[in-house]
């Protein structure tokens, strides 16, 4: 099932904040689930994290770096570093930052790579509504790029494909990296079946390009 994110160094207030986000979306009925994690001192978790979890967007503190784990310190990064590393790998997803500090320059500055900035203070019903559309135009955006890699796919199975179907394929196998739902029972079937495909484009690739120079 798909989820919200929330990413909070507080256990108290990703607690709080997490109950509150779930009303909101109950009386919207959503389907959509929260899922709550302390910062990760590897960055890199967080990629795994995301497609295992199904997730479609993320709440992310802004002061990521106050509190720490029993046995570890804090992490080296704030929620405006932490978007940018996102950012490079799932380029679409929505990403929110929650915080107090809605001034912050080093916030300011990345602040092209939020959805939307979040206040602590001031979290409305308004604000979910805004999420929730953020959600539902990633979902559909998904599903529009997963269909157009289907056509070309048949498309160059079949022999027809220009250079510009490789060119489109070539951007689509980056976007399609994202987090989507498909009709495979779940996402590890996808992702073999995907590997696959990949696999059969670029050997059927290969024999068009070697048939062009003969």
């Amino acid at each position: 099932m798909a989820k919200i994110a929330l990413v909070d160094d507080s256990n108290d207030q990703r607690d709080t904040f997490k109950k509150r986000l779930s009303i909101f979306l109950n009386k919207r009925e959503s389907t959509l689930e929260v899922v709550d994690t302390f910062p990760f001192s590897d960055i890199s978790k967080y990629f795994k994290w995301i497609i295992d979890e199904d997730i479609i967007a993320l709440i992310l503190d802004e002061k990521l770096h106050i509190e720490s784990q029993v046995g570890s310190t804090p992490v080296d990064y704030n929620g405006s570093d932490l978007v940018v590393k996102i950012r490079n790998i799932f380029k679409d997803i929505p990403i929110f930052t929650l915080t107090n500090y809605s001034t912050d320059e080093e916030l300011l500055r990345n602040f092209s790579q939020f959805e939307y900035i979040l206040s602590k203070d001031n979290f409305t019903q308004m604000h979910v509504d805004i999420i929730l559309r953020a959600c539902q135009r990633y979902i559909c955006e998904n599903q529009k790029q997963l269909s157009l890699f289907d056509d070309i796919t048949r498309k160059i199975a079949s022999g027809y494909a220009v250079d510009s179907d490789f060119e489109i394929l070539k951007a689509l196998q980056i976007k399609l990296q994202l987090p989507i739902s498909t009709n495979l029972k779940d996402k590890e079937d996808w992702l073999r079946e995907y590997e696959k495909q990949i696999s059969a484009l670029e050997q059927i690739k290969n024999d068009l390009e070697s048939k062009k120079q003969e």
